[in-house]
C-alpha cells in the first residue's frame, strides 16, 4: 500500500491553498457539462446557465490554473485549503453559499489506492475535485449522457446523489471480493483439519478490511447527513423528490458497515483458527520429540551403567552379555512404545 504522506506546509497560515498529494501529481483537466433538457452539452470554459452545470476538475497539480478557474465562484479559502490537502476523511460540511462534502474513491487494482474526491454543491451548479481521474465518475457520466432527461428534471443533487452512490456501491464490490477471499481460505482450511492457511494472504486481507473500514463509516455519517438534507428541502411527494434515493443509498451504506463488521469477525474467526491450528502442528511435533527422548532413555541407562569405570561389572565376562545389554535397552524402550501408544499419546 502506497502510503500518503500527511503533512501541513511549515509556517503556512489557515487558508493557504497549496496541494500536498501523492507524487507524481495528475495533470489537470477542467470539464463542463450543462445538462439541458434535450441534451448534455460540453463546454470549453465555465458558463453562466439556469440549467444544471457540472464542472469536473481531475488532477490537482495546477493549482493557480484551477483557482483562476473558478474565481467567479468566491469559495472560502478553508474549503479550498481541504480540497487541495488530500488526507481528510469523508465529511459533510453545510455552509451558507454552498454544501461541501468529501468521499474517498478506493480501488485495489495493483496495490491499495485512494483518492479523495471532494464536492461543492450549489443551486444548480455542481463542483468535483478528483485528486486522481475516477473510474466511478466516469460510470456516471455514460448513464449521464443515456438518460440526461433524469438529471435534468431531478437537478443537481440528483448528480450528487448517483456519484456518491457509485462510489458507495464500489465500496461494497470491494468488500465483497474480500468476503470471497476470507471464503476461500475457510474453504482450504475445511479440506484438512489440521492445515494452516497462508498467514501473509490473511494479513493482506486484515490490511485491506482496515483500509476499507477507516473510510467506509465516515462515509455512513455522510449520507446519513445528506438524507436529513434532504429530506428538509424536497416535498416527500414530489414525483422528482430524490429523497427516495438517498433513502436507499443510506440502506446501502448501513448494509456496508454492517458487511464491514461481519467480514472483520470473518477474518478474525480465521486467524484464531490458524493460531489454534499453528499451536496444534508445533504441540504434535514437540510431542513427537518427546516421546523420542523417552524411548531414548533406557538404552541410555543401561548403556551408562555398563559403561561405568569398576573393575567388577556383571555380565562382563559372559559371552553373551552384550546381547543380553542390547536386548534390554530396546526391549524396555519397546515395552514403552506399546504403553504410550495405547494411552493415545501419539
Amino acid at each position: 500500500m502506497k502510503k500518503k504522506l500527511f503533512f501541513k506546509s511549515k509556517g503556512m497560515a489557515p487558508g493557504t491553498v497549496i496541494y500536498e498529494g501523492d507524487t507524481p501529481p495528475a495533470k489537470t483537466n477542467i470539464s463542463i457539462y450543462e445538462i439541458t433538457e434535450h441534451s448534455i452539452i460540453k463546454h470549453d470554459n465555465v458558463i453562466d446557465s439556469k440549467n444544471c452545470l457540472w464542472i469536473r476538475i481531475s488532477g490537482l497539480s495546477d493549482t493557480q490554473y484551477i483557482l483562476n478557474s473558478l474565481n467567479q465562484f468566491e469559495i472560502n479559502s478553508l474549503t479550498l485549503e481541504d480540497i487541495f490537502e488530500t488526507y481528510h476523511n469523508p465529511k459533510f460540511d453545510d455552509t451558507f453559499d454552498y454544501d461541501f462534502i468529501i468521499m474517498r474513491s478506493i480501488n485495489f487494482n495493483d496495490d491499495m489506492q485512494d483518492n479523495q474526491i471532494s464536492f461543492i454543491v450549489m443551486d444548480n451548479i455542481l463542483i468535483t475535485f478528483e485528486e486522481y481521474e475516477c473510474d466511478e465518475f466516469n460510470i456516471v457520466l455514460q448513464r449521464l449522457f443515456k438518460h440526461y432527461n433524469n438529471f435534468y428534471l431531478r437537478g443537481i443533487n440528483y448528480l450528487v446523489y448517483a456519484l456518491i452512490d457509485a462510489m458507495i456501491d464500489n465500496y461494497i464490490t470491494l468488500l465483497n471480493n474480500i468476503n470471497l477471499a476470507v471464503d476461500n481460505l475457510e474453504d482450504t482450511m475445511s479440506e484438512d483439519v489440521l492445515l494452516p492457511c497462508d498467514t501473509s494472504e490473511l494479513f493482506y486481507l486484515k490490511r485491506k478490511v482496515n483500509f476499507l473500514s477507516r473510510h467506509t463509516r465516515a462515509s455512513y455519517d455522510v449520507v446519513n447527513q445528506l438524507l436529513r438534507l434532504s429530506m428538509e428541502n424536497n416535498n416527500l411527494h414530489d414525483e422528482t423528490s430524490i429523497v427516495p434515493y438517498y433513502e436507499d443509498l443510506f440502506e446501502h451504506s448501513l448494509y456496508l458497515n454492517e458487511a464491514m463488521q461481519y467480514c472483520k469477525d470473518s477474518i478474525r474467526g480465521v486467524y484464531d483458527e490458524n493460531m489454534t491450528r499453528l499451536q496444534m502442528k508445533s504441540n504434535k511435533f514437540i510431542n513427537i520429540l518427546t516421546m523420542l527422548s523417552t524411548l531414548m532413555l533406557p538404552p541410555m541407562v543401561v548403556g551408562g551403567i555398563f559403561g561405568m569405570n569398576f573393575e567388577v561389572i556383571p555380565f562382563t565376562s559372559y559371552p553373551h552379555g552384550f546381547a543380553i545389554s542390547l536386548i534390554a535397552m530396546f526391549g524396555i524402550s519397546f515395552v514403552l512404545a506399546v504403553i504410550f501408544k495405547k494411552k493415545g499419546y501419539f
